[in-house]
């Protein structure tokens, strides 16, 4: 009888141990479980890679326990792994430390793709104390941080000074939270690439428009609020569709990449480059009043005219490029961003107008109250939006011959006539006859071809093929005011 009563004792005892094992078996998926949610609730919100680590961090200190540890990611152009976080001052001495994949117990864990574990490194000739950097590390633990289509972007290191610091179920929670880490540091990463695509201009390496007008908004609330001033350069490349035209695009993009060089290596760091538009370029200059920047205005153009010369299929002495500036300020050229903007594009169309190549900052003549600057001022907008694809009408060609028709490249533009450059073999005879059409943007040539004569013909320096031209409308004023009127003003 006592046998029996002793047999049901032990079954009694192997069955309480069992249902302890498996509780705290559940115990251990309910913290696993609930690791992850914490993981996935606190993580998926995160889009800027500072604020993923900042996350991160405190989830791994107040969770999972983990004091002193660091992220590793790999360059894809080295084929090393970098430090790229870490938790504490511990890592200051090896913030520059990086392993070749395969290398130390980091680099083998990237090679594998397995999670390593040392309960004391001192028997692991493969750990390397971060290249003899960090010497105070008992214990170790690195784990891959691996994606869905088991790419590796990295590991996850972490460190005990003691021995014995990890056990397996250690192990595998940290190479759950990897999985769910890297994820996001991969998801983080791609979204901070499309916004720095958005900021920069992929040509030039200079910022974009829109990242231009959201830093003078963003600039401008605070500068209004403590009464200080700030400034707007706006610049275009004199000819350059022309340019374009006879060189080819990929020389006017080199041209391009020179400007942009120019112009940001002679500011200040704080003020914003950026492209503007096709060959324009616009520059905002916090804290700097008119004077200064027209001062930094000419300084420029002065830099791109002597330095910014193209010689390459365009003869021994190259061609010289130059560049038109429009300069405003706040408050004295507008209340608001876009009234200083417009204000220094209106600037930049008096020097397109006054011969290019200039800084203009101020009103001609004290202001538009001349009429005729006011229609002069008018027709240069007009000939400039042709000029730079922004209206319907593309281009206006002449016939110079019995076979040839020839862009006319406009400059200015009136009821009566234009003016433009044209390329030409010969000199140009006037007061003859030529015919006229013009082509629209969709490409589709305007049926009324008319007439005009040629009233004068100037050769542009250095340039023996390219005439300034000043041209009158003889017949069909009808068709040509028809045209002009469909021009946006």
């Amino acid at each position: 009888m006592k046998h029996i009563e002793k047999a049901t004792s032990t079954d009694d005892y192997q069955r309480f141990l069992a249902t302890q094992k498996e509780l705290e078996g559940l115990k251990d998926q309910f913290f696993e479980l609930h690791t992850l949610y914490a993981l996935t609730k606190n993580l998926n919100s995160c889009l800027q890679t500072e604020e993923l680590f900042n996350k991160t961090s405190d989830l791994i200190k107040d969770i999972l326990k983990a004091e002193d540890f660091c992220f590793m990611l790999a360059d894809e152009n080295t084929s090393e792994l970098k430090m790229w976080r870490t938790s504490g001052d511990a890592y200051g001495a090896a913030k520059d430390v990086s392993f070749k994949i395969g290398e130390g117990i980091s680099g083998v864990v990237v090679h594998t793709g397995e999670p390593v574990l040392l309960n004391d490194v001192s028997k692991d000739e493969r750990f390397l104390y971060y290249k003899g950097k960090i010497l105070d590390i008992g214990s170790f633990l690195s784990v891959p941080l691996k994606l869905n289509n088991n790419r590796i972007i990295g590991v996850l290191n972490i460190q005990k000074k003691e021995t014995n610091g990890f056990g397996e179920y250690d192990k595998k929670l940290f190479v759950t939270a990897a999985h769910n880490i890297a994820h996001t540091i991969e998801r983080a990463r791609q979204y901070e690439k499309v916004q720095r695509e958005a900021m920069f201009d992929h040509l030039t390496t200079l910022y974009t428009r829109r990242f231009f007008h959201e830093a003078c908004y963003r600039k401008h609330g605070e500068i209004e609020r403590y009464g200080r001033k700030f400034s707007v350069i706006i610049g275009d490349i004199d000819y350059f569709k022309y340019f374009n035209d006879i060189y080819g695009h990929r020389l006017g993009d080199e041209i391009l990449k020179k400007l942009a060089y120019l112009l940001k290596s002679n500011v200040r760091q704080g003020d914003v480059v950026c492209r503007y538009g096709g060959e324009e370029f616009a520059i905002f200059l916090p804290e700097t009043d008119k004077k200064d920047a027209a001062t930094i205005a000419e300084k420029l153009r002065t830099l791109v005219e002597n330095n910014l010369i193209v010689s390459e299929t365009c003869g021994d002495k190259g061609v010289r490029i130059t560049i038109t500036f429009g300069v405003s300020a706040y408050p004295e050229d507008g209340k608001t961003v876009e009234e200083v903007v417009t204000t220094a594009d209106k600037f930049l169309y008096i020097g397109k107008e006054g011969g290019r190549n200039k800084v203009i900052s101020e009103p001609l003549n004290n202001g538009f109250d001349n009429k005729s600057e006011k229609r002069a001022s008018n027709r240069c907008k007009t000939a400039l939006k042709i000029a730079r694809g922004i209206n319907h009408i593309y281009s206006v060609e002449i016939k110079v011959n019995e076979e040839n028709w020839r862009i006319c490249t406009l400059r200015d533009v009136s009821r009566n006539g234009f003016k433009g450059e044209l390329e030409l073999e010969t000199d140009v005879p006037t007061c003859n006859r030529y015919l006229c059409k013009v082509i629209t943007d969709s490409g589709v040539e305007v049926t009324n071809v008319f007439s005009v004569r040629i009233v004068h013909a100037i050769k542009i320096p250095k340039n023996h093929k390219r005439y300034m031209v000043g041209v009158e409308i003889l017949d069909k004023h009808d068709s040509w005011k028809r045209l002009i009127s469909t021009l946006k003003y």
